[in-house]
């Protein structure tokens, strides 16, 4: 999972998070190419916007689900998940991708797409969720680390980091460090 964006807090209330719908594939596929972009491998994403149709709103059960995040009636960022199973911890989230489009980024945009996440986790039992981030991408690592992220180290130019369930609960609830 990518961020590329160090948010503040300021105009949250105008960021609407609600889940991916069959409608929003589109949409999504163009910010999977932007954060592939972003992360220099604008070559890299192979599937097709009827590959996540298929995926996320036809198959049973389907592979991921995702959040969508709107200011003014414009999605400005998602969230792409799937459900994973710990030996340890039982329940997970894996956050593949979050990612909030350049105009929307330091609006609050990220925060309130991992607030629902972990709303979303508390409310399934989840243990903890997991992703990853360019190490080189210095603002997302910060504000991963104001949420109370652990860094599991890094691994081909990504650093894996983790929620556990004390700071899923505390960001759920917006307590932040």
């Amino acid at each position: 999972m990518s961020s590329t964006a160090c948010e503040a807090t300021e105009g949250v209330a105008s960021i609407h998070v609600r889940a991916m719908r069959r409608e929003d594939a589109a949409v999504v596929h163009e910010m999977i190419h932007e954060l592939a972009a972003f992360e220099g491998v604008p070559d890299g994403p192979r599937l097709s916007v009827q590959d996540l149709l298929e995926d996320g709103f036809e198959s049973s059960p389907p592979w991921f689900f995702g959040l969508i995040a709107e200011r003014a009636g414009r999605v400005v960022g998602h969230a792409m998940c799937n459900r994973a199973y710990s030996s340890w911890t039982r329940r997970a989230f894996y956050l593949e991708d979050l990612y909030v489009r350049p105009e929307a980024r330091r609006a609050g945009v990220a925060l309130r797409l991992l607030e629902e996440l972990c709303k979303m986790a508390v409310a399934e039992g989840v243990h903890r969720v997991d992703w990853h981030v360019l190490e080189s991408n210095a603002g997302a690592l910060a504000f991963y680390g104001r949420l109370g992220a652990r860094d599991l180290g890094v691994s081909e130019r990504r650093a894996a980091l983790r929620l556990d369930r004390d700071r899923i609960e505390a960001v759920a609830a917006g307590r932040l460090l």
